[in-house]
This record gives C-alpha cells, sequence and structure tokens, in this order.
C-alpha cells in the first residue's frame, strides 16, 4: 500500500515540476513569473537549472503580438540598458577621480614634515604628532574606502 501511494505522489509531482514556466517584464519594468504570459507581452522560457531560451512559443499563444512591438520592446530594452552603462560610467569616473584625491591627501600626510590646519582666523594652527598620526589614518580609510583595500598607492 505505501509504495502504491508513494508511486501515486512522485507521478503527481513529476507531472508538476515538467510543467512550463514563463518570464516576462510588466509594465513597471519589474520581472514576472507564471505559467501562461499576459496577451502583448514577449516572454522567455525558463528550463531548469536557470537556464533559458527565447520562446517562440510566446508568439504561438500571443497571435496578436507583432514584429514591430517585439521590435518596440527591443529598442526600449537597449535604450535603458545604455542609459545604465553610461550611469555606470559616470560613477566609475567620479569614483577613480575620488580616489584619486584620497591617496594625493595620503601620500601628502606621509611626506609632509610640519602639517598644519588653518583655524577660524585664518592663522595655521600646526599638528602634534598624534593629529598628524589621526589624520594619516583616517586618510588611510578613506583610501581603503574609495579605492578598495587591494589597489597600492
Amino acid at each position: 500500500m505505501k509504495r502504491v501511494l508513494l508511486f501515486a505522489v512522485l507521478l503527481g509531482w513529476s507531472a508538476l515540476a515538467s510543467a512550463t514556466v514563463y518570464k516576462w517584464l510588466n509594465a513597471k519594468g519589474e520581472i514576472q513569473y507564471g505559467d501562461s504570459p499576459p496577451v502583448g507581452v514577449h516572454a522567455t522560457v525558463v528550463h531548469l537549472l536557470g537556464t533559458e531560451a527565447a520562446a517562440p512559443a510566446s508568439a504561438a499563444a500571443n497571435p496578436t503580438l507583432s514584429n514591430a512591438a517585439f521590435a518596440a520592446q527591443a529598442l526600449a530594452q537597449t535604450k535603458a540598458e545604455r542609459e545604465q552603462q553610461a550611469v555606470d560610467s559616470d560613477v566609475a569616473t567620479a569614483r577613480r577621480a575620488q580616489c584619486a584625491k584620497a591617496k594625493q591627501r595620503y601620500e601628502e600626510l606621509i611626506n609632509g614634515r610640519h602639517m598644519y590646519s588653518l583655524g577660524a582666523d585664518g592663522k595655521r594652527h600646526y599638528l602634534s604628532s598624534a593629529e598628524i598620526d589621526a589624520a594619516r589614518l583616517d586618510a588611510k580609510k578613506q583610501v581603503d574606502t574609495l579605492c578598495g583595500s587591494g589597489e597600492s598607492m
């Protein structure tokens, strides 16, 4: 009896495991999953182990979706990808500039002899050895944060 019950459970489970799952983007640009995509949406079939393939079945399931709609969606995606690449490039450029400034400040603190800060009255206030060491430590932390701890000076 147990074997028959186990066989029935495994048979039912295998039928569920072989169901087709689709992946698509909704109107907000969020990824959605389901057993059937909405009409007018380009979807991909999600295979086991996280691999994906384009779903020609989605065009058959959605006969109202034209090639022009596919092209418009692809164009919108490539535009969004280009914009994201531009933002990533700008962030990387700014990060490199911040890193260079932090390294320069650290080098000045390491190589400088008489370090000072300007007071509220505009006069120089020379730093003590302890203050210089604290400034060096803070500058080193800035370099590690902005440049990554693996980069050399």
